[in-house]
C-alpha cells in the first residue's frame, strides 16, 4: 500500500510534459540570427544604386519577398536598376530551406556543421552556455534514487505491485495521448544572402577574387576547379537563422512572422 501511494504522490510531479509544453509554448516565439554583421561605405545619395535578385527555392515559403525588398529600398533612398554593371551595389538573396526542426539540430549537421558552442553564440548571443542535459539528467536520477531508497522498506506484497502497475500504465496511456495532442513544433527558415559594393574609383589596386570547385567523376575521381578574377566589388556572405517556435505551430501562422524577420534584418544591412 505504501507503494501505491507513493506513486499516486510522485506520478503528478515526474509527469504531465503535455499540459507544461500547452502553458511553456504557448505564445508564438520567432527570431531571426545573422551569422555576421556587414558594414558597407557610405556613399552620396545619387549613388545609392542597387541591383536585386530574390529567389525562393523553399517550396513552403510563399509569400511576395522581392516586392517587400523593393518597398523597402526605396523606402531608404535606394534607387532600383536591371543592370548590373550600372548599380554601386549587388543584392542577392534566396530563402533556401524550412525544416520542421529546432535550429540547433539544423546548425549542428549537414553544411553548417557548427560546434554546440558556435551555436549557442549565434542563437543566444551574451547569454552563458546551459548545463549539459546528461548531468542535469543524472543528478535527478540519482536524487530520485535516494528518495526511492529511503521512502520504501522490503515488505511489498503482489498486490501492491499489481496495484502500481495499473496505475502506471493508465499515467503512461495518458501521458501518451496528451503528448500527441500537444506537441512542441519548431519551424526553421535558412536564408543565403550575398552582397556586392563597387570600390572607390580612386582605389589603388582591384579586388582579387579567387574561387575553387570540385566536380565528381564516377565514384571515386574528381575534378578540381580553380579561377581567379580581378573586379571592382567587394563581395559579402552571410547567413540568416529564423526560427518559430510555439506549442501546435502551423506553417500558415509561423510564415508572416518569420517573412518579417527576415525583412528586418535586411532593412539592418541598410
Amino acid at each position: 500500500m505504501r507503494l501505491l501511494l507513493c506513486l499516486l504522490v510522485l506520478l503528478p510531479l515526474t509527469g504531465c510534459m503535455a499540459l507544461h509544453t500547452s502553458v511553456a509554448k504557448g505564445k508564438l516565439d520567432v527570431q531571426t540570427r545573422m551569422s555576421e554583421t556587414i558594414y558597407l561605405d557610405p556613399v552620396e545619395p545619387e549613388l545609392r544604386t542597387i541591383f536585386i535578385d530574390i529567389r525562393q527555392t523553399a517550396a513552403e515559403y510563399q509569400l511576395p519577398l522581392a516586392d517587400d525588398v523593393r518597398e523597402l529600398l526605396l523606402s531608404r533612398g535606394y534607387q532600383l536598376v536591371d543592370s548590373p554593371q550600372q548599380a554601386q551595389y549587388w543584392l542577392q538573396v534566396n530563402v533556401r530551406t524550412v525544416l520542421k526542426e529546432r535550429p540547433e539540430v539544423v546548425l549542428a549537421s549537414g553544411e553548417y556543421n557548427m560546434s554546440p558552442e558556435q551555436i549557442h553564440q549565434l542563437l543566444y548571443p551574451g547569454m552563458a552556455m546551459p548545463e549539459p542535459e546528461i548531468e542535469v539528467a543524472s543528478r535527478r536520477t540519482t536524487n530520485m534514487a535516494i528518495y526511492a531508497d529511503a521512502s520504501y522498506g522490503t515488505n511489498i506484497d503482489g498486490k501492491d505491485i499489481a496495484k502500481a502497475l495499473v496505475v502506471l500504465a493508465a499515467w503512461a496511456g495518458a501521458e501518451y495521448v496528451g503528448n500527441q495532442l500537444v506537441k512542441d513544433k519548431y519551424y526553421t527558415m535558412l536564408t543565403d544572402i550575398q552582397l556586392a559594393e563597387r570600390i572607390a574609383p580612386d582605389s589603388i589596386a582591384m579586388v582579387q577574387e579567387s574561387s575553387s570547385q570540385q566536380l565528381r567523376q564516377g565514384d571515386s575521381g574528381n575534378i578540381e576547379l580553380l579561377w581567379e578574377l580581378a573586379t571592382d566589388r567587394r563581395k559579402y556572405q552571410v547567413k540568416v537563422v529564423s526560427f518559430a517556435n510555439k506549442a501546435n505551430l502551423s506553417w500558415s501562422d509561423a510564415e508572416q512572422p518569420l517573412h518579417q524577420g527576415l525583412l528586418r534584418s535586411l532593412a539592418g544591412i541598410f
